[in-house]
C-alpha cells in the first residue's frame, strides 16, 4: 500500500518533525507545488531552440539574423499527470546581437484534480527590462549602458477565489548574460526572498470557479485541446488576460521539419495562432506556436512573437544548439 506524500508531510508537520527533515525550505509556492513531482516517477521532456531576430520596417520584415540567442522548454508531469511543471528560458548572445544583453526565465507549477480542473497554480519569473520602441532607441540604450542591467522579477500563486502576486525590481552587472542563467536564477531568488516587493497585488475571484491559469500552462492546454478554437483566461502579475487560439495545418512547416528529420515520417505540423488580450486595457499580443500532431504533449517545434514594434523573434527546435545548463525539477 502506498501512502500519498501529502499525508506523510501532514503527519510529520503535526509531529513537529517536518522543518528538520526538509532538505530545503520552500522559498516560493512554485517550489512546494513542483515538489509533488516525484523524481523516480516523473515524465520529463525538453527541447532547445535557436533564436532568429527579424527587424521590422513599417510592419514589413526588413532583415533577419539567425543565431542571435537560444532558448529551452521543459515540461514535467507526475506519474498520475495531475501535477505539471513547465519551465521556459531564453536569451541573447550579446556578441551575436550587437551587444544586446536580454534574457528571461519563467517556472510554473500547476496541480489539477482528477477531472482536469485547476486546484492550485504558482509561478516564479524574471527578465531584463527595456523600453525601446525603435532601433534608434535600442542603439542609444546600448551606448548609455552603465554596467548594470535592470530586471523585473515576479512570483505569484492562485487558488479558487484568490490570486496573489508580487513584483520586484532589481539590477545585476551586465557581465552576467544568458550563459549565466542558472547563476542568475539563484541570485534572483536570493534577492527576491531578502527584500520587500516593489508591488504587491491580490485579486478576489469567484470562489466556485477553478484556480486561475498561468501563461505557459494555458498555452500548453490549448495545444492539448482537440478542438480547433479555444478561449480561456489567465492571470499574470495581477493582470487578467483572455487567450484565444485557432489551429490549422501548416504544409510549409510540415515539409520544413520533415526535411530536417525533426518530425516522424508523414507527420502533420499544426500552427496555433494565438492572441493574448488584457481585459483592463484591451491591448492585444499575437503570437504563433507550431507543434507536431500526435505529439501535443511535447514542447513545440517553433514559436514566434513580436518582442518590440520593430523586432520579431522566432525560436525553432534545434537539438544541436548551445545554451546554459537546464536544471530540471525532477
Amino acid at each position: 500500500m502506498s501512502i500519498p506524500r501529502r499525508t506523510i508531510l501532514g503527519f510529520l508537520a503535526g509531529a513537529g518533525l517536518l522543518p528538520r527533515l526538509l532538505a530545503r525550505p520552500f522559498l516560493f509556492e512554485v517550489d512546494r507545488l513542483l515538489d509533488e513531482i516525484p523524481q523516480s516517477r516523473a515524465n520529463v521532456c525538453q527541447r532547445r531552440y535557436g533564436a532568429k531576430a527579424t527587424i521590422m520596417l513599417l510592419s514589413v520584415p526588413f532583415v533577419s539574423r539567425a543565431g542571435v540567442g537560444s532558448g529551452y522548454i521543459v515540461i514535467e508531469q507526475s506519474a498520475d499527470g495531475h501535477t505539471v511543471g513547465i519551465q521556459f528560458g531564453a536569451g541573447s548572445w550579446p556578441e551575436a546581437a550587437r551587444g544586446l544583453n536580454r534574457l528571461g526565465f519563467i517556472q510554473e507549477g500547476v496541480v489539477e484534480d482528477r477531472s482536469g480542473q485547476l486546484l492550485e497554480c504558482a509561478y516564479f519569473a524574471f527578465m531584463t527590462t527595456s523600453q525601446e520602441e525603435n532601433p534608434a532607441q535600442a542603439k542609444k540604450a546600448l551606448e548609455a549602458s552603465d554596467g548594470t542591467i535592470p530586471y523585473v522579477a515576479a512570483e505569484g500563486e492562485g487558488r479558487p477565489g484568490r490570486f496573489a502576486s508580487r513584483l520586484h525590481r532589481i539590477g545585476f552587472p551586465s557581465r552576467l548574460t544568458w550563459r549565466d542563467c542558472p547563476l542568475l536564477v539563484d541570485k534572483v531568488r536570493a534577492a527576491v526572498s531578502s527584500k520587500a516587493p516593489a508591488q504587491r497585488m491580490e485579486k478576489t475571484l469567484p470562489a466556485r470557479e477553478a484556480a486561475p491559469s498561468t501563461f505557459l500552462y494555458a498555452v500548453w492546454k490549448a495545444i492539448l485541446d482537440p478542438t480547433l478554437n479555444t478561449v480561456g483566461s489567465l492571470i499574470y502579475n495581477g493582470k487578467e488576460f483572455e487567450l484565444r487560439t485557432a489551429k490549422e495545418p501548416d504544409g510549409v512547416a510540415s515539409a520544413h521539419f520533415a526535411m530536417k528529420n525533426l518530425v516522424r515520417e508523414g507527420s502533420r505540423v499544426m500552427r496555433l495562432n494565438a492572441t493574448l488580450r488584457e481585459y483592463a486595457t484591451g491591448r492585444q499580443t499575437p503570437f504563433k506556436v507550431w507543434y507536431e500532431a500526435g505529439s501535443e504533449h511535447m514542447p513545440p517545434l517553433r514559436f514566434e512573437y513580436q518582442a518590440r514594434p520593430f523586432l520579431r523573434l522566432t525560436f525553432e527546435y534545434d537539438p544541436a544548439t548551445s545554451g546554459p545548463d537546464i536544471k530540471e525539477t525532477a
